[in-house]
């Protein structure tokens, strides 16, 4: 693509908040590749936090579902078809030279989507380079890489990062950061943030695990528990000296709470990527699947990850407590995952599936 004719540039990104943080990398090779081109991103109300203050976005755009009502900025059916239409026809009349769907995987919505908006240059995985970790054969046979990689195979014209060059970008607000800094009220530990809540069964951690670490962790450490508005903690947990749930109520004060600790606990989930883009060292937990610790590992950031078992739940509470410990006495410096290629990876999933 010719450096005069592009003028233009959209990425869509409709999923979830970890996987627009994977994006960023993206956003800033093309910023850096097409410094005169206006980057546009089409996110929606979850994700698009995640982009505040970034300067290598001009604008971000709303994307309206069709069947998830919910997820829109207004609700309801006669309001999603008003403003679908809407936003179909001001991105199209924006010209885009080049439109970007990153995602490893397919995104129907977003496929669907883009074809109706009469980019010239459109560019997303096919059936015959995505990964998708529910079929089998992708599993067994395709390549696995951080996600943060993804968009970059669909672009020639950038220069794919190395993994020590690849960084997350999240820039929090700072009236914010010093809200929640003045609402800690002072540190006088170290601060470690346990982020217990999570939508997939499979990727939780007992209550009992999480009780049992935070009081083993509660003397040396201030514990500081994040949580969702729908989490219920069971009536057996105990608070204690040092200990704090935090319920924050936008993502913006989520990330700016985040900048006053000093390591996060979590399973695969978007704080792990939050944490690698913030710079705070991580104890990751994951499920025993290559082809899920390959491909959303932390990045950037001192890290340890953890699978043990057949499910996040069969991570021992010691196997945290000694990782909790290790990072925060400044002796771990792993910053990347496993030796991420082919014969590797397949050794891996060999050896999950024995």
């Amino acid at each position: 693509m010719g450096e005069g004719k592009l003028r233009k540039i959209l990425v869509i990104r409709i999923d979830f908040l970890g996987d627009m943080v994977c994006t960023t990398p993206l956003l800033h090779a093309l910023r850096t590749r097409w410094p005169q081109a206006e980057i546009h991103v089409l996110a929606n109300k979850y994700n698009a936090p995640v982009l505040d203050n970034n300067n290598d976005v001009n604008k971000i755009h709303y994307y309206v579902y069709s069947k998830n009502l919910q997820k829109n900025l207004r609700p309801g059916f006669f309001n999603s078809l008003i403003e679908r239409f809407r936003l179909i026809i001001k991105l199209r009349k924006l010209k885009f030279d080049l439109l970007i769907i990153p995602n490893g995987g397919m995104n129907k919505n977003s496929i669907s989507f883009a074809k109706q908006l009469n980019v010239p240059d459109c560019r997303w995985h096919n059936a015959d380079t995505e990964f998708d970790d529910r079929i089998k054969n992708h599993v067994a046979t395709r390549t696995v890489e951080h996600e943060a990689f993804s968009g970059f195979k669909l672009l020639p014209e950038l220069a794919k990062p190395d993994l020590d060059q690849l960084r997350l970008c999240i820039y929090p607000r700072t009236d914010l950061i010093s809200a929640w800094r003045e609402r800690f009220n002072g540190k006088s530990k170290p601060r470690v943030g346990f982020f217990v809540s999570n939508n997939s069964a499979d990727r939780r951690w007992a209550w009992d695990k999480w009780q049992e670490l935070t009081e083993k962790l509660a003397e040396a450490y201030e514990i500081i528990i994040f949580h969702s508005p729908q989490e219920i903690f069971p009536l057996s947990w105990r608070d204690g000296v040092g200990v704090q749930r935090i319920l924050t109520p936008t993502i913006p004060d989520l990330l700016a709470a985040m900048t006053q600790l000093n390591l996060v606990v979590a399973a695969d989930s978007a704080p792990v990527h939050f944490s690698s883009a913030l710079q705070i060292p991580v104890v990751a937990l994951f499920e025993p699947r290559p082809e899920k610790y390959l491909r959303w590992y932390p990045v950037g950031v001192r890290n340890i990850i953890l699978h043990e078992g057949k499910r996040v739940n069969d991570i021992s509470v010691q196997s945290v407590f000694s990782a909790v410990k290790e990072l925060l006495s400044g002796n771990h410096f792993n910053v990347s995952c496993p030796d991420n290629t082919q014969q590797s990876q397949q050794a891996e999933i060999a050896d999950c599936i024995a």
